[in-house]
């Protein structure tokens, strides 16, 4: 390992507390961001100049961290394991575990570019994440959502 990693792993204590704080103590959300943070703070180490590495760090860690929080902004999150999803079509109730066997009926490709959509990924990210030209992400994503739906609606 390199010294700019070896100094990286070092200051891991420090900067998780910080994490800590920023998360409001949760665990799950303070390790993401501490990975989060030490791999950026790696692949950017060029960018780094002399001084306070853990400052530095730590600046980093500060601004992914709003990033988060300004894409989260808006967004109303839910508990699903005890939802229940209302159909637009008609009265039917759809269970959360109907959609996920739904989706589990899929072939592979459907589940992967669907979850990545779900997940917010733009269809350029998909692209480069499954290997296939933007125009298949689209067409492959219409055909997906219609597949999902008469599974859901027969």
């Amino acid at each position: 390992m390199s010294i700019f990693g070896n100094n990286l792993k070092e200051m891991y204590p420090d900067i998780r507390r910080v994490a800590l704080k920023l998360t409001k103590y949760n665990d799950a959300n303070a390790d993401d961001l501490v990975q989060e943070t030490l791999l950026k703070a790696f692949e950017k180490q060029e960018l780094y100049k002399s001084g306070n590495l853990t400052g530095w760090v730590v600046t980093i860690m500060k601004n992914l961290f709003i990033d988060h929080v300004r894409k989260l902004k808006d967004k109303t999150f839910v508990d699903i394991e005890d939802e229940i999803l209302v159909s637009i079509d008609d009265d039917k109730y759809l269970d959360v575990a109907d959609t996920n066997s739904a989706l589990q009926r899929l072939g592979k490709k459907c589940q992967k570019i669907l979850l990545l959509i779900a997940e917010e990924y733009k269809y350029s990210e998909i692209s480069e994440r499954l290997s296939i030209p933007i125009g298949t992400v689209m067409s492959s994503l219409s055909r997906c959502r219609k597949e999902l739906n008469k599974e859901l609606y027969g």
